[in-house]
């Protein structure tokens, strides 16, 4: 009897061949995922490896309590890092997925990568979230050269985990030092400063600017809250910089900041009396041409502000700088998505005017 094995051996090849078909596509389709905080961090202080929060709990003993819930929101900080891969993907826990009326969902929750394009910081693509724990992938099918990217954690949540995936056979490492910055911007103020309404992280006008003057800008902007108590003036002064920024005006009352500007700023002069400190009005609020009650307070807001700006020039404060809402966010009614909060282009305006200024500083 003649056995047959030719069909049965045919049967075992291609069983071997699409068992190595799987597997290479198993590799293809695998990412090797690196903890961001071995990476380089921007946008924090102090610098730590356990956390993703603005502002570290000793630094927010003394500060009012929904400062100190806010002060957990990773707004402005971003992870640079360099790889050669052709893919990135990102792996992200957040400690509660929450949905802003004003807000997408990525601005709130989500990520966003930049890559160095040779001249400047150009935006790649972002990190979408469904839940408290997400994963996806950012960009695929580079050119797999050697490029620096900065990653923007969410603005209106507190990330607990953030990884980085790579390709199998890809580098990743920290950015090289001449791509980290030397210079620091503090900017305390509301949540226009934290950023809501951006349509993504690195949309909020800190990090165009930190893109654009190539410095480090810590984000102190509170969603709701930057009423210039005194207790933050401490808390900003704490925190070593090139240039302070204040943009506290829209949250509290004409009262508080006929009250609270003057001291707040006399108190960060002598906590830091050789740094400039530049003093924003609010910015226009679209209802404020419609509704007659916030016309009259915003515009009042300003002038308390102002006046405390010119007594303070009076009394012989130095290197103190002031941007009137004139200059902001321009005069073409375009730049809100609620007449208050900033779109992208509300927080491009709101950049290139600042950015002007700083300028002439650093």
């Amino acid at each position: 009897m003649k056995i047959q094995i030719y069909p049965i051996l045919v049967l075992f090849s291609l069983a071997a061949v699409s068992s190595v078909s799987a597997q290479k596509k198993a590799a293809k389709a695998a990412y090797i995922y690196t903890d961001a905080q071995t990476l380089t961090k921007n946008g924090q202080w102090p610098l730590n490896t356990s956390d993703y929060q603005r502002v570290d709990s000793t630094g927010r003993v003394p500060l009012p309590a929904t400062v100190q819930a806010l002060a957990h929101w990773s707004s402005g900080i971003n992870i640079m890092f360099q790889t050669d891969s052709k893919s990135i993907a990102v792996k992200w826990k957040i400690a509660k997925y929450r949905t802003i009326p004003t807000m997408t969902a990525v601005s709130s929750c989500g990520l966003d990568l930049y890559g160095w394009n040779g001249t400047y910081w150009q935006h790649v693509g972002i990190g979408i979230p469904r839940s408290e724990v997400n994963t996806d992938v950012i960009v695929k099918a580079m050119a797999g050269k050697m490029t620096h990217y900065r990653l923007y954690l969410p603005i209106g949540s507190e990330p607990t985990q953030v990884e980085i995936g790579i390709d199998p056979l890809a580098t990743i490492k920290p950015a090289d030092a001449r791509f980290v910055p030397k210079k620091r911007v503090v900017i305390y103020g509301s949540s226009i400063t934290q950023g809501t309404a951006a349509s993504r992280p690195g949309m909020t006008y800190t990090s165009i600017l930190s893109r654009r003057l190539g410095v480090e800008t810590i984000n102190l902007g509170f969603n709701g809250s930057g009423k210039i108590e005194i207790e933050l003036a401490e808390a900003v002064a704490r925190i070593p910089a090139d240039v302070y920024v204040l943009d506290c005006v829209p949250n509290p009352s004409p009262q508080e900041i006929k009250e609270r500007t003057y001291p707040f700023v006399k108190k960060l002069r002598t906590l830091r009396p050789n740094t400039p400190i530049v003093m924003i009005e609010s910015i226009t609020r679209e209802r404020t041409f419609w509704d007659l009650e916030s016309q009259a307070k915003v515009k009042q807001q300003n002038v308390e502000f102002k006046t405390a700006y010119k007594k303070l020039l009076k009394d012989g404060e130095k290197q103190l700088y002031y941007l009137s809402t004139e200059t902001l966010n321009g005069d073409d009614h375009e730049s809100s998505v609620d007449g208050t909060h900033l779109t992208d282009l509300g927080f491009m305006r709101l950049a290139e005017t600042v950015a002007k200024t700083l300028k002439t500083i650093l």
